[in-house]
């Protein structure tokens, strides 16, 4: 008789494994959806972190402190006026041209039509003018230097503002980008945001429409009123020449001859009849320019110059005499500054 000796297999049954095939892929999809969640919050935050430093490239914050003194640094600071586009925070001296009408300046990155003035430093250490690059970033691989946002928008090899959304205002004016031209007055607000990972949608921009706004103007402007203070000199005399027919004339400057100068020619009321010895005066004015801001002082160092014109005097008068020289003064954004020392002697 022959024996048979049966085995047994075991295995999965079909249902069986359409049930481990459907567990591994919830597993999946659960680590795909983790993993995209933890990129697109690491997008949002290095987008995050690269507008404080575009704003620090503007203008840094005057609460740090620098050998002792408030640090005054940034575009603004150098320029007098907020940035056109990105692409003049991050050019570097070697992707710039001279402007072909006019020596001094560099024709900016944004347009042809917008000029940067090259760096000076005045025979009393004022600096002036372009001191880029105010962000360091290396060029990629076609050689352009691009500072995108956190998800690497900015594909357009023509777009000075590398992906992010650019806009300045004055005085309720807005200006998009492209800037073809100069704004004047300056604009007073900088707009800057990110499109985010889907540019065709707001829903993901940051920041979002109406809390855009990276620089308005007191982040970067001062009031343009100060005192000047009258000081008699003299210990014995006491000054009686101060007549409101004469021209007295406050002038801040970045650098002598300077296009964009701030002045002030007021009519100077006398206390009385005279300032007595060692006496002081003090007098509140405002300083303006025809191609600048009409009721703010761009931040940064300044050399003040006084003078007393007699010339025009309706009546006989003449200037007293002034002891007080230029020198540099430091106006720091939000704060009036001065007052100003005028010495005069009789």
């Amino acid at each position: 008789m022959r024996h048979f000796n049966h085995v047994h297999q075991n295995g999965f049954t079909l249902l069986e494994l359409v049930l481990v095939l459907f567990l591994i892929g919830l597993l999946a999809s659960a680590g795909l959806l983790f993993t995209e969640g933890q990129q697109d919050e690491a997008y949002f935050n290095e987008t995050q972190r690269r507008q404080t430093i575009i704003r620090d490239a503007i203008i840094r914050s005057t609460a740090r402190v620098v050998n002792g003194q408030p640090e005054l640094a940034g575009f603004a600071v150098d320029n007098g006026r907020l940035p056109y586009c990105l692409a003049e925070l991050v050019a570097s001296p070697f992707d710039l041209t001279q402007s072909a009408s006019s020596p001094g300046f560099y024709t900016s990155p944004c347009d042809v039509s917008l000029e940067l003035l090259k760096p000076t430093i005045t025979a009393s250490g004022v600096r002036t003018g372009w001191y880029g690059p105010y962000i360091q970033i290396n060029p990629e691989q076609d050689g352009v230097r691009r500072f995108r946002d956190g998800y690497q928008n900015g594909n357009n090899p023509m777009d000075p503002n590398y992906g992010w959304v650019v806009t300045l205002a004055e005085s309720g004016t807005e200006y998009s980008a492209p800037i073809t031209a100069p704004i004047n007055p300056p604009a007073e607000i900088f707009y800057l945001y990110s499109e985010g990972y889907d540019l065709s949608t707001t829903a993901d921009d940051y920041p979002s429409l109406g809390n855009d706004d990276l620089i308005v103007a007191d982040d970067w402007l001062a009031p343009n009123s100060f005192n000047i203070r009258f000081v008699n000199t003299s210990a014995a005399s006491a000054i009686s020449n101060l007549d409101s027919s004469l021209d007295w004339t406050v002038t801040l400057a970045k650098s002598s001859g300077d296009p964009n100068a701030y002045t002030s020619d007021f009519t100077f009321s006398p206390p009385g009849s005279s300032i007595p010895a060692r006496g002081i005066y003090e007098y509140t004015v405002a300083v303006s320019s025809s191609t600048a801001f009409s009721d703010k002082l761009p931040a940064g160092y300044y050399i003040v110059s006084t003078r007393c014109d007699d010339s025009t005097a309706t009546s006989p008068a003449s200037c007293p005499e002034m002891t007080s020289s230029p020198y540099t003064v430091m106006v720091l954004p939000r704060q009036q500054f001065g007052p100003i020392r005028w010495n005069i002697e009789p």
